[in-house]
C-alpha cells in the first residue's frame, strides 16, 4: 500500500492526505475528531479548496495517522512545493516589475514572466539584486565574473550586460530599472512604485515578526509569511554566485529567521508549524549545531521523542566519524531536555552566544 501511496508524489497535499487516511480505514469525522480540527476544515483541504494550510494543520493530522518518516517526508516536499507555487501566483498577480531571488532567479512584469537572457547576465542581476540597497561597484561584478584575470575586453562586455538588463526591466525610457551613480556604479531601482524583489519583502516581514513578540501567535504568522517567500536555495540556477559573500549572508539571514521562528512556535505552543523549515535548514546545513538543537526540541515538543533522539545520534556520529569531535554545549543541553521532557519553551539552552564549531 505505501508503494501505491508514494506514486501520488505529483498530487496536492489534500489528495494526499485523503489517500494515507483511507490506506489507514479512518473516516473524515474520526480524523477530524483525532487531530482537534473541524470536519470542514478537513474537507476543503481534501477536496483542494485549502490549497495551503499551514503546517501546524498538517503536522496534527499526521500524527493523528500515525505516519511514518517516508509519509512525512513527502507530505513537507508536496507542502514546500505548494509554497512554490503560491509563491509564483503571488508574482503573476503583481502589477509592475517583481523579480524573485529566494529560489531561482525569475522576473515577472504585470504577471508575464519576464526573460533574462544569458548566465552571465543573470549573473550580473542576481549581484544587483543582492546588492540593491548599496549599489555596486563595476569592478565588483569583474570578480564575479572572471576572478583575478579578467579579459581585455571585461568592462565593455559589463556596460552590455548591465544596458541589455536596463532595456529588459525598464518601464519606458523615464524609469530606469538600473541606474549609473558616477560612471562605473550600478543601483537595482527597488522600492515602492519601482521594483518589487523578494527579497526586501522578506526582510521587511522578518523584522515586523521581532517586532510583534509580545503575540507570538502574530509572529509566528509574520515568520511563517517571510519563510513562504523562499522557494528554494537563494538564486539556485546562477552557479556564478554560489559561495558569494553577499549570497552567504542572505543564507545566513534565512536561518537566523528559521530559528526566531523556532524560538517564538515553542512560545506560542505551536511548534509543528516550524517543523519543515528546521527540517530544511539542517538538510542545507548539516553542521549547524544550533538549527538540529532547535529541531530536537520542536521534535520533541509534538511528541516525537525518538525522532529527535534520532537526530542527536545522527550528528553525534557524523561530528566523530568526520572531525574527531564531541558535540558541542548546546546539543548536549538539548539532548537532556529532550530525555528529561523538559518544557523547552522555558529553558534558555539554546542561546545563541553559545559558540558553536565549524570544523575545518
Amino acid at each position: 500500500m505505501t508503494g501505491e501511496i508514494n506514486k501520488t508524489a505529483g498530487t496536492g497535499m489534500g489528495s494526499l492526505l485523503k489517500r494515507y487516511r483511507e490506506a489507514h480505514g479512518v473516516t473524515q469525522r474520526e480524523l477530524a475528531t483525532a487531530a482537534g480540527l473541524s470536519i470542514g476544515a478537513l474537507r476543503d483541504l481534501e477536496q483542494g479548496r485549502t490549497r495551503y494550510p499551514r503546517w501546524g494543520m498538517v503536522e496534527e493530522l499526521t500524527a493523528a495517522l500515525g505516519l511514518g518518516q517516508a509519509q512525512r517526508a513527502e507530505l513537507s516536499r508536496v507542502w514546500r512545493n505548494a509554497g512554490a507555487g503560491a509563491s509564483r501566483r503571488r508574482a503573476r498577480r503583481s502589477r509592475g516589475l517583481c523579480i524573485q531571488v529566494l529560489g531561482p532567479l525569475t522576473a515577472w512584469r504585470d504577471g508575464a514572466p519576464v526573460e533574462l537572457g544569458s548566465g552571465r547576465q543573470r549573473a550580473v542581476l542576481g549581484l544587483l539584486a543582492l546588492h540593491h540597497d548599496t549599489g555596486l561597484h563595476r569592478n565588483a561584478i569583474i570578480d564575479l565574473l572572471w576572478g583575478e584575470r579578467p579579459p581585455a575586453s571585461a568592462v565593455p562586455e559589463v556596460q552590455g550586460y548591465v544596458s541589455r538588463l536596463r532595456k529588459i526591466l525598464s518601464d519606458g525610457p523615464r524609469r530606469a530599472a538600473i541606474t549609473t551613480v558616477g560612471s562605473c556604479r550600478y543601483h537595482l531601482q527597488v522600492g515602492a512604485g519601482q521594483i518589487q524583489l523578494d527579497l526586501t519583502a522578506f526582510r521587511q516581514a522578518t523584522r515586523e515578526a521581532r517586532s510583534a513578540l509580545t503575540t507570538p501567535a502574530r509572529a509566528c504568522d509574520m515568520y511563517e509569511q517571510a519563510l513562504g517567500m523562499w522557494c528554494g536555495d537563494l538564486l539556485a540556477d546562477v552557479d556564478l554566485l554560489r559561495g558569494h559573500p553577499a549570497a552567504i549572508e542572505v543564507t545566513r539571514q534565512h536561518a537566523e529567521a528559521v530559528l526566531d521562528y523556532a524560538e517564538t512556535a515553542m512560545l506560542a505552543s505551536v511548534p509543528g508549524r516550524v517543523l519543515p523549515h528546521l527540517r530544511r535548514l539542517c538538510a542545507g546545513e548539516p553542521l549547524n549545531e544550533h538549527a538540529h538543537a532547535r529541531l530536537m526540541v520542536a521534535l520533541a515538543a509534538t511528541g516525537q521523542q525518538a525522532a529527535a533522539l534520532e537526530v542527536f545520534a545522527e550528528l553525534r556520529s557524523l561530528l566523530d566519524t568526520e572531525f574527531g569531535i564531541l558535540p558541542s554545549p548546546v546539543l548536549v543541553r538539548a539532548h537532556a531536555a529532550v530525555l528529561r521532557q523538559t518544557d523547552c519553551a522555558a529553558v534558555s539552552f539554546l542561546s545563541r552566544t553559545d559558540v558553536v564549531r565549524a570544523p575545518a
